[in-house]
């Protein structure tokens, strides 16, 4: 008992309080770190961070047992009580807020709808040429730090520090640096030395170069609205004015005029100083409308993946300081930093591209009437073949509201169509035809009277399938185990999945076989060496992604079209996107029956729209147009709904069918791959996930119910084994209610590199 000190009772409450540390109260940052990792963290902001550490700036803290020091973003701002141990802030980077309140809230709901962490999220929302302010220089200004004549007390004053001062007292607001030192005369050392002394303050900052300028502006069309269009405007321009949010569908056949419906739309916003952001799937495939679009307005922005860092970088600080008025592209601009957004235009609105096929797995429809909601603005949706998610919120919810523009502008007719069943077709005539004989006696027609002709097929390459005549063994991908395509133009087997290449074998490839390899089916190669032999007089071109490599490609493709330097058009579904031209009297589907062979309950859907989209670039003009539909498995009820151009019939049809089966929109997926180079590992995951995922939710009593798991209909990729699960609950809420569960109880990891989770996913491949 010798050695015993005793502590007063004042001692042992300094020892609680300073072990671990010191309770405190002050500035707290939650920050979201730009990685992989599902939650926010706390740090001190220190004293000399004060005012800059704010919600939506980038910071540096120390993160981990060793310090590391890693980015985040700041999240939130507040005086909270904290301990010592609490670790500050190192380091702002970031002159001005990234974020704002409203843009932060967005990404915060992306985060927890779409299975994501916040930080990256946030990190995908800003991409990473504007957080490392590519184009921006750096700029440093000097002004005095006092008044002229106290500035001039207790220093010693040369000639040319004494013209510092005067001029710099000339100009209070200060100058910067090089034109300091040209107004004056004096070298970098005098003001180095006057900024040691205290009489000058030297400030850093970075300033963007002039922003790209894409207006281009030209002649206004002679044309005035009609009746319906009228409508639409008013009724558009009518919910902006009140600033409140609505969900428009804009539901008008081709050549119906939506795009003149968003100009006048947007020139409404624009007048009451306002911005507008409009989205577009894909710039090259709707080429027509951006240059109609950025020729109409000023102030314009346009957003795409093939801008440079440094054009991305100064658009986005353009936008920001609201001197680009108009935003105008693809995903990425649903989060322009429109500081007054007052509409945003959803062009094509059932456009499988406004998926983004990266975490976050997010669906820029969908982010948009998000983004609408959170500003109180209006978001038009346009398509003559909505979503039938789309369509049926129109009938589901108070804040959704369809709007139709049912004709053609002046009057024009829908084109005629006509379907041909291949099957009997191919027997009326000797030899292989991929194009039936009504449809080349309709090119034929259209090449004599000057016209022009469009032709879809959804493959491209020249054979789908390459196989042995003998033991019809396939060639297949070893890495994906899928068809190898043959490219006759290059001469190689090429998986579409992959890019893997590979020389065509010349014969089985089973050694006990020895038999001659054959090519099967057809893609746009093929078509095309056909149209050169049956029509050798006529100018053809091909629009695929083997042609359109770059956006370059394809607007010298459209404009050869425009300028009627090509007869024949062929080409995968980008050819039935955004074309409008005059002269195209014939549009021809050479076989409609491809993707509705996919394992996708939407497969018929996509099939509807990719028809029906096609069809439509056919009788723009007085002549009115034709359209040949050729199928090798007869009249399905999809082909007969699209060949009537019967969109509500097909909806009627097609929502009954999911109604029965429970499929979107009458309940919501979360689709979960678990994949792994080892087939049993990835099957043994993926039935410990479903077997974990359902006990869960049974025990909490949480809606929903696990579908599989089941090897995915592709169910090998890039030489991993791949099996799925969908998680289905009966709205949007009980999905995300359940998401989050599972993610906070550690059940549901998206961040592990072998679980995808995809919610609300467009493809079941």
């Amino acid at each position: 008992m010798g050695g015993c000190v005793v502590s007063t009772p004042k001692e042992i409450i300094r020892t609680l309080w300073s072990e671990p540390g010191d309770m405190r109260v002050g500035p707290v940052a939650r920050v979201a770190l730009l990685a992989p990792v599902d939650k926010d963290y706390s740090y001190t902001v220190p004293d000399e961070l004060a005012g800059q550490v704010e919600p939506g700036r980038r910071v540096v803290v120390p993160f981990g047992r060793r310090g590391r020091r890693v980015p985040a973003f700041c999240v939130s701002v507040a005086d909270e009580q904290w301990t010592s141990t609490l670790r500050p802030v190192a380091e702002v980077l970031d002159d001005q807020r990234l974020l704002s309140d409203s843009l932060l809230e967005l990404g915060r709901w992306m985060a927890r709808y779409y299975c994501c962490p916040l930080g990256r999220t946030l990190a995908a929302m800003v991409p990473a040429a504007i957080r490392v302010q590519s184009g921006f220089r750096t700029v440093r200004t000097c002004r005095l730090a006092r008044t002229g004549e106290e500035a001039a007390k207790g220093v010693r004053l040369s000639a040319q520090r004494r013209a510092v001062i005067d001029c710099l007292t000339a100009h209070p607001e200060g100058l910067t640096i090089e034109a300091l030192l040209e107004a004056t005369g004096a070298g970098r050392a005098v003001v180095t030395a006057l900024a040691k002394a205290g009489v000058v303050e030297i400030r850093t900052h970075r300033e963007p170069a002039p922003a790209p300028d894409f207006d281009r502006p030209g002649t206004e069309p002679a044309f005035q609205l009609n009746r319906t269009q009228r409508t639409a405007v008013e009724r558009i321009v009518a919910m902006a004015a009140e600033r409140r949010f609505r969900a428009v569908l804009l539901f008008g056949v081709s050549g119906s005029g939506k795009t003149e419906v968003y100009v006048h739309a947007i020139r409404a916003v624009l007048a009451v100083g306002r911005q507008a952001i409009l989205l577009v799937p894909e710039i090259a495939l709707t080429t027509q409308i951006v240059e109609r679009l950025t020729s109409r307005f000023r102030d314009v922005a346009v957003i795409h993946s093939g801008l440079t860092g440094t054009q991305r970088s100064l658009t986005w600080a353009a936008i920001a300081r609201g001197e680009k008025r108009v935003v105008i592209g693809t995903r990425s601009a649903i989060f322009a930093p429109c500081p007054d957004l007052g509409l945003i235009v959803v062009d094509e609105e059932q456009e499988g591209s406004y998926k983004n096929l990266q975490a976050p797995r997010f669906h820029t429809r969908d982010v948009a009437i998000k983004r609408a909601q959170l500003a109180g603005v209006p978001v038009v949706l346009g398509s003559a073949t909505p979503s039938l998610e789309t369509w049926h919120n129109c009938d589901r919810y108070r804040h959704f509201e369809r709007i139709s523009l049912p004709a053609r502008i002046s009057g024009l007719p829908m084109p005629t169509v006509e379907f041909v069943d291949l099957r009997m077709a191919q027997g009326e005539r000797k030899g292989v035809h991929l194009l039936s004989e009504r449809m080349e006696q309709a090119i034929r027609r259209t090449l004599e009277a000057g016209q022009q002709a469009v032709l879809l097929l959804n493959r491209r390459g020249y054979a789908n399938y390459l196989m042995c005549s003998r033991c019809r063994h396939p060639v297949l991908c070893p890495r994906c185990q899928v068809n190898m395509v043959f490219h006759q133009t290059t001469g190689m087997a090429v998986c579409h999945y992959c890019q893997s290449k590979m020389p065509v074998p010349t014969k089985c490839e089973d050694s006990s076989c020895g038999g001659k390899l054959i090519r099967w089916g057809m893609g746009t190669q093929r078509v095309e060496e056909e149209l050169r032999v049956k029509f050798p007089e006529a100018r053809i071109a091909r629009a695929d992604s083997d042609t359109m490599l770059r956006s370059e490609h394809y607007e010298d493709m459209i404009r050869a079209l425009a300028e009627r330097r090509t007869d024949i058009l062929v080409g995968t579904q980008m050819v039935a996107k955004g074309l409008d031209f005059p002269a195209v009297a014939f549009v021809g589907v050479v076989n409609a029956d491809t993707s509705l062979a996919i394992p996708d309950f939407r497969a018929s859907e996509r099939t509807f729209q990719l028809i029906t989209q096609v069809a439509g670039r056919a009788g723009r003009a007085e002549a009115g147009g034709h359209v040949v539909v050729q199928s090798l498995a007869g009249v399905s009820p999809v082909l007969s709904f699209a060949i009537r151009h019967d969109y509500e019939g097909f909806a009627r049809h097609e929502l009954g069918i999911r109604r029965q089966l429970g499929w979107p929109p009458f309940s919501r997926l979360a689709r979960v791959v678990i994949s792994h180079t080892s087939r049993d590992r990835a099957r043994a995951e993926a039935n410990a996930l479903a077997r974990g995922i359902t006990s869960f939710l049974a025990e909490h009593k949480l809606a929903g119910q696990v579908l599989g798991p089941q090897a995915a209909p592709l169910a090998q990729l890039r030489n991993c084994y791949r099996y799925e699960l969908l998680i289905q609950a009966a709205d949007a809420s009980r999905l995300l209610e359940t998401l989050e569960t599972l993610r906070h109880n550690k059940v549901l990891k998206p961040s592990g590199q072998q679980v995808m989770v995809d919610v609300d996913p467009v493809s079941l491949q």
